[in-house]
C-alpha cells in the first residue's frame, strides 16, 4: 500500500482528499458504473448493458468499487454463483457529486443531439435541472426522490 506522504504520479500526496477520491472514482468506467447503480441496475449483465463496458473492464471496476467500500457485492444465485451489486452508504453519498457532474456537463458541454437532462423530483412532481436542490421547489434531491426523465417516459432512478 502507498505511504500517506508518498507523492502520486501527479505529484500530490495521498494526504490530499482529492487525490484519494480521484484514485477511486476518477475513471470514466467507474462513473458509468455508479450512474448505472443509481439508475437501479444491480446485476452484472444489467451493469454491462447500461455502461457498454467489456467484461474484463466491468469486472475490474466493480472489484475496485467493492474494495473501496462504495459497492457491496452479495450472491443472489448459487449454481452458478452470481452476484448483485448495491451502493453502500459511501456510494450513495456520491449522489450529489453525480448530479453536479450532470449539471456541469449540460451547462458547459452542451450538444445539439443531446437535450439537457431533466429529473423528476417526486416530492413536488415537477421536472428539475440536475443539481443538489430541485430547481422548482428548492428541496434537496436524493436517490429516493429523483427519477430520470427521458423523453416522455420516466426511468426508475436517477443519474
Amino acid at each position: 500500500m502507498d505511504k500517506p506522504d508518498k507523492p502520486e504520479k501527479c505529484g500530490a500526496p495521498l494526504t490530499c482528499p482529492i487525490v484519494r477520491s480521484v484514485k477511486l472514482i476518477g475513471d470514466e468506467w467507474v462513473l458509468l458504473v455508479l450512474r448505472a447503480l443509481f439508475r437501479g441496475a444491480h446485476r452484472f449483465d444489467e451493469l454491462q448493458k447500461q455502461t457498454g463496458a467489456a467484461t474484463n473492464i466491468l469486472t475490474n471496476r466493480l472489484a475496485k468499487l467493492v474494495e473501496g467500500g462504495l459497492v457491496a457485492k452479495s450472491p443472489y444465485q448459487e449454481r452458478p454463483v452470481r452476484f448483485k451489486y448495491e451502493l453502500s452508504p459511501a456510494g450513495v453519498a456520491l449522489f450529489p457529486v453525480v448530479l453536479e457532474l450532470m449539471r456541469w456537463g449540460d451547462e458547459w458541454l452542451p450538444r445539439d443531439d443531446a437535450p439537457p437532462v431533466r429529473l423528476l423530483h417526486t416530492e413536488c412532481g415537477k421536472l428539475s435541472r440536475p443539481g443538489q436542490q430541485c430547481s422548482e421547489c428548492g428541496k434537496p434531491m436524493t436517490p429516493k426522490n429523483v427519477r430520470l426523465a427521458e423523453g416522455d417516459r420516466t426511468v426508475s432512478q436517477a443519474a
